[in-house]
């Protein structure tokens, strides 16, 4: 059920025109240019895809057209997670009508609902993707949800879920998850620490930054599955001096003005409140989008 899974998936980007409605031109482009990078598949509707901004009725606008261009092509996973257990339901359900591979939910955030809330929601979800492995999405530094590892441990035993989206700096805390369920399938979720996260576990990684340099981050998970850590360890180098840039701008926006000057997005505005990429900041971003075009051509 899970080995399809596995791999590098970047956390797919929504990008929005001038009226702060969903591209579905430059989505399609996205979807294709993701995919001519070489990765395993896509994860769709996440943070990085700016879920939370978005209606019901956009997320599920684009989870159809996704799965229109890449059915097939790739694995797609559907991020389904919301705070309203129903919401969190129909998403599943239309994920598994699209012809999705999995669904995947945060914990559910702001009010502090209890453990067994969090279960019964999982349970729910699960039931409504209709035999959809789910990939439970930790990342606590955004939901507020800090789950212990005998939470984390309960979790992923819970009937119908068949991976782990961890999205923690905590590495002994991956080890140790991998310690314990050796057949689970591991997501590293901070781009950061992608090949440090693979040595302490993972199988592979989901991430905003691979919507950019996937081939990249393909590169260090084959570098490390072949015993070369110091070629991994460069390649992480190179990939952080971009994420540097994009923290510095502000990641979303960052890296949608990279796709703008990489003529995959027409538009590269996130979402409201989010503000654009400040000016001056401009000309680094088009000659950085210059120097990963030339490197993506070589590979």
């Amino acid at each position: 059920m899970t080995q399809n899974l596995r791999g590098v998936m970047p956390a797919l980007l929504t990008p929005f025109n001038q009226q702060q409605q969903v591209d579905t031109g430059s989505l399609r482009r996205l979807v294709r240019f993701n995919i001519e990078q070489g990765i395993d598949g896509i994860y769709v509707g996440g943070s990085t895809g700016e879920a939370f901004l978005q209606s019901a009725q956009e997320r599920e606008q684009v989870l159809e057209i996704v799965a229109e261009e890449a059915r097939g092509k790739v694995t797609l996973i559907a991020h389904v997670g919301s705070i309203s257990t129903h919401e969190s339901q129909a998403l599943a359900s239309a994920a598994h009508r699209y012809g999705f591979d999995a669904v995947s939910a945060v914990t559910p955030f702001y009010y502090p609902f209890s453990f067994n809330e969090h279960c019964d929601h999982y349970r729910a979800v699960i039931d409504a993707s209709d035999g959809l492995p789910m990939v439970v999405y930790n990342i606590p530094a955004l939901s507020g949800v800090k789950l212990t590892l005998e939470q984390i441990d309960t979790l992923i035993n819970l009937p119908g879920v068949g991976a782990l989206k961890q999205t923690s700096g905590d590495l002994y805390q991956m080890e140790q998850i991998r310690r314990a369920h050796p057949d689970l399938v591991l997501y590293n979720g901070y781009d950061e620490i992608f090949a440090s996260g693979l040595v302490a576990g993972a199988d592979g990684g989901i991430g905003s930054t691979y919507n950019v340099m996937g081939w990249r981050y393909q590169a260090i998970k084959q570098a490390v599955q072949s015993g070369d850590i110091k070629r991994a360890s460069q390649l992480q180098s190179e990939c952080n001096k971009v994420i540097d840039v994009l923290i510095k701008v502000g990641v979303f926006r960052g890296l949608k003005t990279l796709l703008h000057y990489m003529d995959v997005v027409a538009v590269p505005l996130c979402r409201k409140p989010f503000s654009p990429v400040e000016e001056h900041y401009l000309p680094e971003l088009k000659a950085l989008a210059v120097q990963l075009q030339e490197e993506r051509a070589a590979f």
